[in-house]
């Protein structure tokens, strides 16, 4: 996993959890804690186990 940006900030990324297949959109914390954008669960695991699958592009890299 690449963060792009600076390192103080919060990353938006794709994520897949490893138990269901379930995928959403997480929040990466600078400490690299993952947290679902907009809901509590990411899926109805007990304990998902999630895989960022992409982050978000620097701003200067959006068309």
């Amino acid at each position: 996993m690449t963060l792009v940006g600076n390192n103080d900030e919060k990353q938006r990324a794709a994520a897949e959890c490893d138990d269901c297949g379930e995928i959403g959109i997480v929040q990466i914390w600078p400490d690299g804690n993952l947290q679902p954008l907009g809901q509590s669960n990411f899926c109805d695991c007990e304990s998902p186990t999630l895989e960022v699958l992409a982050t978000d592009l620097d701003h200067d890299e959006i068309p």
